[in-house]
């Protein structure tokens, strides 16, 4: 008997995280921060994280998506050191990316989860998302020395 669980595929979708951080903006406790982390962490939420080129997939789909290879190599543009922490922005829409950057930027979109996991493992202590707009997030970590 397979016990494992079924693979849920990626649904872009940023409807849910949005409303989360707008809910999590109007009431900063525990439950609406949490409530953005578990988007961040599920099945639809993604992210635009700025890039030197543009990336290009395989395999896209009617919505203009597209797979890349695992192991891809991407140069973030928008990786900074800010009092002594690397920080990384990331974006919901094109728009507010290109509302941050007062221009248009090459870009990735990823799965939220997968830019997490960029994260942690570029020791990435904070990513803030869609710096300085109505939807800003900051996300940060503790890391135990």
């Amino acid at each position: 008997m397979n016990t494992s669980k079924p693979e849920i595929e990626f649904q872009p979708d940023n409807t849910n995280l949005l409303t989360a951080i707008k809910a999590f903006r109007n009431d900063q406790n525990e439950e609406t921060f949490m409530a953005v982390l578990n988007e961040l962490q599920g099945n639809n939420a993604f992210l635009l994280v700025p890039t030197t080129e543009p990336i290009v997939g395989k395999d896209r789909n009617e919505e203009g998506w597209s797979t890349i290879e695992k192991g891809t190599q991407m140069s973030f543009t928008s990786v900074f050191e800010v009092e002594g922490q690397k920080v990384l922005g990331a974006f919901t829409s094109q728009n507010t990316l290109t509302n941050w950057a007062n221009e248009t930027k090459p870009f990735a979109s990823l799965p939220a989860k997968d830019v997490l996991d960029i994260a942690m493992q570029n020791n990435i202590e904070r990513i803030v998302i869609d710096s300085n707009q109505e939807t800003m997030f900051v996300l940060g970590r503790t890391i135990s020395k």
